[in-house]
Protein backbone atom coordinates (compact mmCIF):
# COMPACT_ATOMS: atom_id res chain seq x y z
CA UNK A 1 0.00 0.00 0.00
CA UNK A 2 1.45 3.37 -1.01
CA UNK A 3 1.95 6.24 1.44
CA UNK A 4 -0.85 8.15 -0.30
CA UNK A 5 -3.22 5.19 0.04
CA UNK A 6 -2.39 4.91 3.75
CA UNK A 7 -3.11 8.62 4.28
CA UNK A 8 -6.44 8.32 2.43
CA UNK A 9 -7.37 5.27 4.49
CA UNK A 10 -6.50 7.07 7.75
CA UNK A 11 -8.49 10.11 6.62
CA UNK A 12 -11.52 7.93 5.91
CA UNK A 13 -11.14 6.09 9.22
CA UNK A 14 -10.84 9.38 11.13
CA UNK A 15 -13.88 10.81 9.37
CA UNK A 16 -15.89 7.65 10.01
CA UNK A 17 -14.97 7.72 13.71
CA UNK A 18 -15.85 11.42 13.92
CA UNK A 19 -19.18 10.86 12.20
CA UNK A 20 -20.13 7.91 14.42
CA UNK A 21 -19.01 9.64 17.61
CA UNK A 22 -20.88 12.84 16.73
CA UNK A 23 -24.08 11.00 15.83
CA UNK A 24 -24.02 8.78 18.91
CA UNK A 25 -23.08 11.64 21.25
CA UNK A 26 -25.86 13.81 19.80
CA UNK A 27 -28.35 10.99 20.20
CA UNK A 28 -27.28 10.46 23.82
CA UNK A 29 -27.61 14.17 24.67
CA UNK A 30 -30.78 14.66 22.61
CA UNK A 31 -32.45 11.90 24.61
CA UNK A 32 -32.27 14.23 27.63
CA UNK A 33 -34.50 16.84 25.94
CA UNK A 34 -36.80 14.21 24.42
CA UNK A 35 -38.06 13.53 27.94
CA UNK A 36 -39.53 17.05 27.81
CA UNK A 37 -41.22 16.39 24.48
CA UNK A 38 -38.61 18.47 22.63
CA UNK A 39 -36.47 17.63 19.66
CA UNK A 40 -32.86 18.79 19.64
CA UNK A 41 -33.81 21.45 17.07
CA UNK A 42 -36.71 22.69 19.18
CA UNK A 43 -34.43 22.93 22.20
CA UNK A 44 -31.93 24.83 20.02
CA UNK A 45 -34.60 27.37 19.08
CA UNK A 46 -35.59 27.92 22.72
CA UNK A 47 -31.96 28.28 23.75
CA UNK A 48 -31.17 30.68 20.89
CA UNK A 49 -34.18 32.86 21.69
CA UNK A 50 -33.18 32.90 25.35
CA UNK A 51 -29.64 33.99 24.47
CA UNK A 52 -30.42 36.47 21.68
CA UNK A 53 -33.93 37.66 22.42
CA UNK A 54 -36.48 37.90 19.60
CA UNK A 55 -34.95 36.72 16.33
CA UNK A 56 -36.06 36.80 12.71
CA UNK A 57 -37.15 33.35 11.59
CA UNK A 58 -34.50 33.27 8.84
CA UNK A 59 -31.77 34.12 11.37
CA UNK A 60 -32.87 31.16 13.48
CA UNK A 61 -32.66 28.89 10.45
CA UNK A 62 -29.12 30.09 9.72
CA UNK A 63 -28.02 29.90 13.37
CA UNK A 64 -29.22 26.31 13.69
CA UNK A 65 -28.22 25.13 10.22
CA UNK A 66 -31.78 24.41 9.11
CA UNK A 67 -33.66 25.22 5.92
CA UNK A 68 -36.51 27.73 5.91
CA UNK A 69 -39.01 24.88 5.58
CA UNK A 70 -37.47 22.94 8.46
CA UNK A 71 -37.43 26.04 10.66
CA UNK A 72 -41.07 26.77 9.85
CA UNK A 73 -42.03 23.25 10.97
CA UNK A 74 -39.94 23.53 14.15
CA UNK A 75 -41.47 26.88 15.06
CA UNK A 76 -44.97 25.64 14.19
CA UNK A 77 -44.53 22.80 16.70
CA UNK A 78 -43.20 25.13 19.40
CA UNK A 79 -45.94 27.67 18.75
CA UNK A 80 -48.61 24.95 19.01
CA UNK A 81 -47.31 24.30 22.54
CA UNK A 82 -47.22 28.09 23.26
CA UNK A 83 -43.47 27.93 23.88
CA UNK A 84 -42.80 30.62 21.25
CA UNK A 85 -44.85 33.19 19.40
CA UNK A 86 -44.42 34.86 16.02
CA UNK A 87 -44.97 38.53 15.33
CA UNK A 88 -44.97 40.24 11.98
CA UNK A 89 -43.15 43.54 11.64
CA UNK A 90 -45.53 46.51 11.71
CA UNK A 91 -44.23 47.95 8.42
CA UNK A 92 -42.74 45.01 6.52
CA UNK A 93 -45.28 42.21 6.96
CA UNK A 94 -42.86 39.69 5.41
CA UNK A 95 -40.50 40.10 8.38
CA UNK A 96 -41.48 37.65 11.13
CA UNK A 97 -39.76 37.67 14.51
CA UNK A 98 -39.96 34.76 16.92
CA UNK A 99 -40.27 35.40 20.66
CA UNK A 100 -39.77 33.10 23.62
CA UNK A 101 -42.93 32.96 25.74
CA UNK A 102 -43.08 32.57 29.51
CA UNK A 103 -44.02 28.90 28.99
CA UNK A 104 -40.96 28.58 26.76
CA UNK A 105 -38.74 30.09 29.46
CA UNK A 106 -40.12 27.62 32.01
CA UNK A 107 -39.58 24.67 29.64
CA UNK A 108 -36.02 25.79 28.93
CA UNK A 109 -35.31 26.25 32.64
CA UNK A 110 -36.45 22.67 33.25
CA UNK A 111 -34.81 21.04 30.20
CA UNK A 112 -31.47 22.87 30.09
CA UNK A 113 -30.01 21.46 33.33
CA UNK A 114 -30.96 17.91 32.30
CA UNK A 115 -29.34 18.38 28.90
CA UNK A 116 -26.28 19.97 30.51
CA UNK A 117 -25.90 17.02 32.85
CA UNK A 118 -26.09 14.63 29.89
CA UNK A 119 -23.31 16.58 28.14
CA UNK A 120 -21.17 16.71 31.28
CA UNK A 121 -21.65 12.99 31.92
CA UNK A 122 -20.59 12.19 28.36
CA UNK A 123 -17.57 14.50 28.42
CA UNK A 124 -16.53 13.15 31.83
CA UNK A 125 -15.17 10.16 29.90
CA UNK A 126 -12.41 12.41 28.51
CA UNK A 127 -9.60 14.02 30.49
CA UNK A 128 -9.41 17.81 30.57
CA UNK A 129 -6.55 17.68 28.09
CA UNK A 130 -8.56 15.44 25.76
CA UNK A 131 -11.58 17.77 25.92
CA UNK A 132 -9.37 20.75 25.11
CA UNK A 133 -7.81 18.90 22.20
CA UNK A 134 -11.19 17.75 20.91
CA UNK A 135 -12.49 21.32 21.03
CA UNK A 136 -9.48 22.60 19.08
CA UNK A 137 -9.77 19.88 16.46
CA UNK A 138 -13.49 20.52 15.97
CA UNK A 139 -12.92 24.28 15.67
CA UNK A 140 -10.23 23.63 13.11
CA UNK A 141 -12.54 21.40 11.05
CA UNK A 142 -15.31 23.98 11.32
CA UNK A 143 -12.99 26.65 9.91
CA UNK A 144 -12.19 24.33 7.00
CA UNK A 145 -15.85 23.89 6.09
CA UNK A 146 -16.81 27.48 7.02
CA UNK A 147 -13.84 29.87 6.92
CA UNK A 148 -16.12 32.72 8.03
CA UNK A 149 -17.02 30.92 11.26
CA UNK A 150 -15.77 32.40 14.50
CA UNK A 151 -12.98 30.47 16.15
CA UNK A 152 -14.57 30.66 19.59
CA UNK A 153 -11.72 32.66 21.05
CA UNK A 154 -8.85 30.27 20.35
CA UNK A 155 -5.88 31.85 18.70
CA UNK A 156 -4.79 30.21 15.47
CA UNK A 157 -1.40 29.50 17.04
CA UNK A 158 -3.14 27.06 19.39
CA UNK A 159 -4.30 25.07 16.39
CA UNK A 160 -0.97 24.82 14.62
CA UNK A 161 -0.12 21.15 14.31
CA UNK A 162 3.43 20.04 14.98
CA UNK A 163 5.14 18.54 11.94
CA UNK A 164 5.20 15.09 13.56
CA UNK A 165 1.40 15.09 13.89
CA UNK A 166 0.90 16.10 10.27
CA UNK A 167 3.14 13.34 8.98
CA UNK A 168 1.17 10.61 10.73
CA UNK A 169 4.33 8.85 11.77
CA UNK A 170 4.68 6.34 14.62
CA UNK A 171 4.16 7.88 18.02
CA UNK A 172 2.73 11.09 16.59
CA UNK A 173 -0.23 11.05 18.98
CA UNK A 174 2.08 11.27 21.97
CA UNK A 175 4.18 13.95 20.29
CA UNK A 176 1.01 15.86 19.45
CA UNK A 177 -0.20 15.72 23.05
CA UNK A 178 3.22 16.82 24.37
CA UNK A 179 3.38 19.66 21.86
CA UNK A 180 -0.07 20.96 22.76
CA UNK A 181 0.57 20.56 26.49
CA UNK A 182 3.70 22.66 26.09
CA UNK A 183 1.75 25.23 24.05
CA UNK A 184 -0.94 25.37 26.73
CA UNK A 185 1.67 26.06 29.41
CA UNK A 186 3.37 28.75 27.31
CA UNK A 187 0.03 30.48 26.61
CA UNK A 188 -1.18 30.30 30.22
Amino acid sequence: MSKGDKKRRRALEAYGALQRAAAMAASHVDHAVHTFGLSASQFGVLETLHERGPVHQQELAEALGRSKAQMTAIIDALEARTLVRRERHAVDRRYISVYLTEAGRVMLAEAAPVRTEAVVALMRELSGEQRTRLTRLCRRLLRVVDPTAESGGDADSHDAEPQSAREDGPGDAAADVRSHAAADVSHA
